[in-house]
């Protein structure tokens, strides 16, 4: 009896362990499973974006920050949220990393904006939605590349506009002249180039010397990270494009809204800190509350509104069409415009030496009501 009594009490036991090696086993299958797929998934974005790593330990490094940056992706997605976030060019950087390289190169003069002098129509007496790109006034989306050249994007891309509104013809104009050639000798929230500096220095330098076409002076500091020498040759270039001169705006929701319906796009600041992950949807990711620290330079195109998500601007980006909608990003557009402050100014918006320097007072989802034209 007592023989049988053991057989009886271990057969419980063997059926605990085989559970508890069952339990551990399914474990196992599953985060390799997820593993498997993570790498799957990892080799797909490598040769979607032409991803190249210099060794191994590299190679398992950029791995585990891209796995880490999907599982934020999907965890954002399922919670609901009036914008969605996807796979891109930046999955592979961590947060740091993305702001280091890619933001940065938008520094914007710390005085006051001027009072706007156009006429400033109700917003209930302007069209319910606008975008540009239908009148034939935007150019395809483009790419910065590694350089902090959005304020040469953002130059270029107004005037782009501005030529198609005055002839009817939309020229595809030149970055690199703009980055390469715009001087800054005050160093005014940069040192120029890559390195970050002002759409008004930009507009002058256009002003006095023209604007090359970008068939005939091409872009290359995205691939190179560097300012590059200018080439442009003064004396025996006719320019494709000149201009008489720009114009600021205040942070005036109406007189914006104004403008775009009535007049044309505009050049904006933005703290583009929180859009690397940026998919699609009205974008409500920049908080008031906290420090927003204007960083970036994009190109107003127009506004609108969502039939689930509610009012937007429509901003175009300077990171290529595989980023967010196309290219472009829908910043929350509120019925009264909220502000905050922009408590680090000298990281991206003072002049060396200049007036501006403590903080900077700044309103609309991530900063976009800071206007220039």
């Amino acid at each position: 009896s007592c023989v049988t009594g053991v057989q009886t009490c271990a057969l419980p036991i063997l059926k605990m362990k085989v559970l508890l090696i069952s339990a551990c086993f399914i474990a196992a299958v599953a985060a390799t499973a997820e593993d498997s797929y993570s790498r799957i998934l990892f080799a797909k974005f490598q040769a979607e974006h032409s991803k190249e790593y210099k060794s191994k330990a590299e190679h398992s490094y950029r791995l585990s920050v891209f796995a880490e940056n999907v599982k934020m992706i999907n965890e954002h997605n399922k919670a609901g949220h009036s914008y969605q976030k996807g796979i891109n060019q930046f999955t592979d950087l961590t947060d740091a990393e993305f702001k280091a390289q890619y933001l940065g190169g938008y520094k914007r003069l710390p005085t006051p904006a001027a009072p706007s002098t156009e006429s400033k129509r109700a917003i209930k007496d302007l069209p319910a939605s606008v975008d540009w790109r239908e009148k034939g006034a935007i150019t395809d989306v483009k790419n910065q590349g590694q350089c902090g050249s959005c304020w040469a994007f953002a130059t270029t891309e107004v005037i782009e506009s501005y030529a198609a509104i005055a002839s009817g013809d939309l020229p595809v104009l030149s970055s690199q002249q703009v980055t390469s050639c715009t001087p800054n000798p005050l160093s005014c929230g940069g040192t120029g180039g890559c390195m970050g500096s002002i759409p008004q220095l930009g507009y002058t330098y256009i002003q006095l010397f023209g604007h090359s076409t970008e068939e005939d002076y091409p872009y290359v500091s995205g691939q190179s990270m560097a300012t590059e020498d200018c080439l442009y040759d003064v004396d025996n270039t006719s320019p494709a494009i000149g201009i008489t001169g720009y114009d600021t705006m205040s942070n005036d929701q109406a007189a914006t809204m104004d403008h775009l319906a009535n007049v044309g796009p505009l050049a904006v600041a933005v703290d583009a800190g929180s859009w690397s992950s940026y998919r699609g949807g009205v974008f409500t990711g920049c908080s008031f509350d906290q420090n927003i620290g204007l960083n970036h330079a994009v190109q107003l195109v127009g506004y609108g509104t969502d039939a689930t998500e509610g009012d937007y601007w429509l901003v175009r980006n300077s990171w290529g069409s595989s980023w967010g909608e196309g290219g472009y990003i829908k910043l929350q557009r509120q019925a009264e415009a909220q502000c905050g402050v922009n408590s680090t100014p000298m990281d991206g918006t003072a002049c060396v030496g200049g007036p501006g320097t403590d903080e900077q007072y700044v309103c609309g989802q991530c900063g976009d009501r800071k206007s220039v034209v």
